[in-house]
């Protein structure tokens, strides 16, 4: 007699855990003597932040809001993680409000943000600024993230043609950012459905330098994640690179019963120390009535001419810039040999203190680089 069983009535295999494949890589470029980019990526978590905002202030606020979040870096939150990652943003935040209080030098600074949680089939994501998230998924690739800046703003209301931001006076005038500026940042904040396979690029803007068709076709064609990060950066090296770049690589897969195995494994890559850049001198920022002399502008490319290295400082509105930091090209700033060291702040707080710091990344596998990666080795946020 034949089973009356049909295929919907045999119980399915049970779906494996979801987690993060990825690489990271972050470049001072060509010009900046020093980074301020920072990222971390881990088997759950993904952050990369382009700090800005004067003199030393740029990698603090990076540094700072990036290893404040690492400890997201898990699968295990029983109430659900709608709200966590949000919440961690403005505690970051907040402790940016600490260090200026601590050090009025760094009045001003900020950073972007740009992170994804994953948990469980659910992939949580949080944005300010204009660093950016691209995802590639059943064969489309698009752009996550809305870049939070003058132009985009006057684009969305119609004022302004795509094509037109790359010469507009103010291009690179961000409009929300996360520092010494708001105690509440208005986030974009999304909960994505997630599928086995999809690629994501998350980048600080310096990777604006490579045309965006040149970048789609590598996170497309490129299959080792390791080796795509490596070529956008390199390709950023090769258009002049007068800005910092940091470039994360991910994609999702299944855990394997190897991936169950290491869970515990502190795994620092060779490659990803290598890229960290030591703390060199501080660099000089104009001042805020200047007009910008270019970055950050949205356009699928841009040529080396139409940009300046930048660095950023606060406006009067609340907006943040980011300028030409001229003083690097005319006195030679950026041989750090001759400079003296940057000083460090040791007082962090309990959570960003050097132990727990050292505990939170020998606890899992996961990248990081930038400035992050320097405070993490030193054991203290440079000011």
């Amino acid at each position: 007699m034949a089973s009356s069983e049909t295929p919907e009535d045999k119980e399915k295999p049970a779906e494996r855990p979801l987690i993060m494949r990825y690489a990271a890589r972050s470049d001072v470029g060509r010009i900046r003597s020093k980074n301020d980019d920072s990222a971390y990526v881990g088997r759950h978590l993904a952050v990369v932040a382009d700090g800005m905002g004067g003199h030393a202030g740029g990698d603090v606020a990076s540094a700072s809001t990036v290893l404040d979040m690492i400890h997201l870096d898990h699968d295990d939150y029983p109430e659900g993680a709608d709200t966590v990652l949000a919440d961690e943003i403005q505690t970051a935040n907040s402790l940016l409000s600490e260090l200026v209080h601590q050090n009025p030098k760094l009045s001003g600074m900020g950073t972007t943000v740009t992170a994804l949680l994953l948990e469980d089939r659910k992939l949580h994501f949080a944005h300010i600024g204009d660093s950016r998230a691209y995802r590639l998924r059943n064969k489309k690739f698009e752009q996550i993230s809305v870049d939070h800046t003058f132009v985009q703003r006057l684009i969305d209301e119609g004022r302004l043609r795509p094509e037109e931001a790359e010469t507009h006076p103010h291009k690179n005038v961000l409009m929300r950012v996360l520092g010494d500026v708001d105690a509440s940042p208005e986030l974009d904040l999304d909960v994505l459905d997630v599928e086995p396979g999809e690629r994501w690029l998350l980048c600080s803007d310096g990777l604006n330098y490579v045309a965006g068709h040149v970048v789609e076709r590598m996170v497309r064609e490129t299959k080792d994640l390791r080796e795509c990060a490596e070529i956008l950066v390199d390709l950023t090296l090769e258009a002049g690179a007068p800005d910092n770049v940091t470039v994360v690589m991910l994609e999702i897969v299944e855990e394997t019963v190897d991936d169950v195995n290491t869970a515990a494994v502190d795994v620092v890559p060779a490659a990803a120390l290598a890229a960290v850049d030591e703390p060199e001198a501080v660099t000089a920022t104009k001042s805020p009535d200047e007009v910008p002399s270019g970055d950050a502008a949205k356009g699928p490319s841009k040529s080396e001419a139409d940009r300046k290295p930048d660095a950023g400082s606060a406006s009067d509105d609340g907006t943040r810039t980011k300028e030409s930091d001229e003083a690097d090209e005319t006195s030679g700033t950026s041989d750090s040999s001759t400079e003296p060291p940057a000083t460090t702040d040791p007082h962090l707080g309990e959570h960003l203190s050097a132990e727990v710091l050292r505990e939170e990344l020998a606890s899992r596998p996961h990248e990081l680089v930038g400035a992050a990666a320097t405070a993490a080795e030193t054991g203290s946020i440079p000011t």
